[in-house]
């Protein structure tokens, strides 16, 4: 069986609950699937999971065969993109897709009306793709075991915070986490990013600023940021890749919403994490994605929020 996800980081989490069903309910099937080279050690993670294939991006037909090599009964296709369709059909091969309602999304960002019957998880989107091909039935979330490596890269308490995201309307302003951040000024502080300069800009004024931070931004794989995240206190992080990998780790997290929404597919699933997001603008949602700037110039969305006494919840 092969599950196609090119990317990205928070999207490829949230196909683990479906690959562990799968990996359960069929433990003779091999579980293969097809990514970006990138994410490859994300996937690899997921000790359900047992081959990743990789996107070769000299040639088209070269995925294409890829593919035809691996003589799958059946293939998902849970991206749907243009790619994805010219790589997985015509293989011979039954394939299932996900239903992603981008037009009921452009619809809640455009006339801020939603046609949305039921607000439907994007790890659910995943399991009614393939629910009347394999007979697998949605479930509830469920966190995952995942390859964090032996033994702690860390040692002692600290509180994970991932400051930034990969667009701007989806970010707590610095400002905010230097309250977070002061807040907590008893411990220590970890503080995880990706290698881009918007990751590493914000990371480094913080650890600047803050005595008790210790930087770990653009110096962590996949492995060892999943490490991280396992040994810390707790997490505070955006709307982003990091919320999801901590809910499969099943760790308490805060995050925070700006721009987008619950109907989106991205909301936390753990009923211990905690949101802080302002409700009722008319602004919001300012796209189903988010956007390098506010459209509004105020960023009310992220600027009215309340920043909490964390230290209270060490």
């Amino acid at each position: 069986m092969l599950f196609f996800r090119m990317s990205s980081f928070g999207d490829i989490v949230l196909t683990f609950p479906l690959i562990n069903e799968v990996k359960k309910e069929y433990p003779e099937c091999e579980v293969h699937v097809f990514t970006k080279i990138a994410y490859k050690e994300l996937f690899e993670l997921n000790k359900n999971i047992d081959k990743v294939l990789t996107y070769d991006e000299s040639s088209f037909f070269l995925n294409r065969h890829i593919v035809k090599q691996g003589k799958y009964d059946f293939i998902a296709d849970l991206h749907k993109n243009l790619k994805s369709f010219f790589i997985t059909r015509f293989q011979g091969v039954p394939v299932s897709v996900i239903k992603k309602d981008t037009l009921k999304k452009m619809f809640l960002v455009w006339f801020k009306k939603s046609f949305f019957s039921e607000i439907i998880p994007v790890y659910k989107r995943y399991f009614l793709a393939v629910e009347n091909v394999i007979g697998l039935k949605e479930t509830d979330y469920s966190t995952s075991v995942i390859d964090c490596g032996e033994k702690p890269l860390i040692e002692g308490s600290y509180v994970l915070i991932a400051p930034s995201s990969k667009h701007f309307t989806k970010a707590l302003p610095k400002e905010k986490f230097e309250l977070i951040i002061n807040s907590i000024n008893s411990t220590k502080v970890v503080l995880a990013g990706d290698k881009s300069d918007k990751d590493f800009l914000i990371c480094d004024y913080l650890s600047k600023k803050f005595k008790n931070t210790e930087n770990y931004c653009g110096r962590t794989d996949f492995k060892q940021l999943a490490n991280l995240i396992k040994y810390a206190k707790f997490i505070i992080c955006n709307d982003s890749g990091v919320l999801h990998l901590a809910e499969a780790l099943n760790k308490k997290v805060y995050v925070f919403f700006g721009s987008t929404v619950k109907e989106f597919g991205f909301y936390p699933q753990l009923k211990t994490t905690e949101i802080f997001e302002i409700s009722g603008l008319k602004c919001k949602p300012c796209t189903h994605i988010g956007r390098d700037k506010c459209p509004e110039e105020h960023f009310r969305c992220m600027n009215d929020i309340i920043i909490p006494n964390f230290n209270k919840k060490l």
